[in-house]
């Protein structure tokens, strides 16, 4: 637990951002970033991820196809 705390700390979040070019998950969470600044204002998706695994038998056929690893 006191991991998963670490990692939704300020501190972790700025850490990520700064060494991964990743947005915070934490959306308090402010940094300055110019790889991240270059791609503009961060927008989530709208769409649950949860809806996103009706399509995983599909996509993995796709990717089978094309011989993707």
């Amino acid at each position: 637990m006191k991991f998963l705390e670490y990692l939704a700390s300020d501190e972790a979040q700025r850490y990520f951002a700064d060494g991964n070019n990743e947005w915070p998950a934490v959306a308090s969470v402010k940094v300055s970033n110019p790889a991240l600044e270059a791609l503009g204002a961060f927008k989530a998706d709208s769409i649950p991820v949860g809806n996103l695994a009706m399509y995983a038998v599909k996509a993995q056929v796709i990717f089978d196809k094309a011989s993707y690893r």
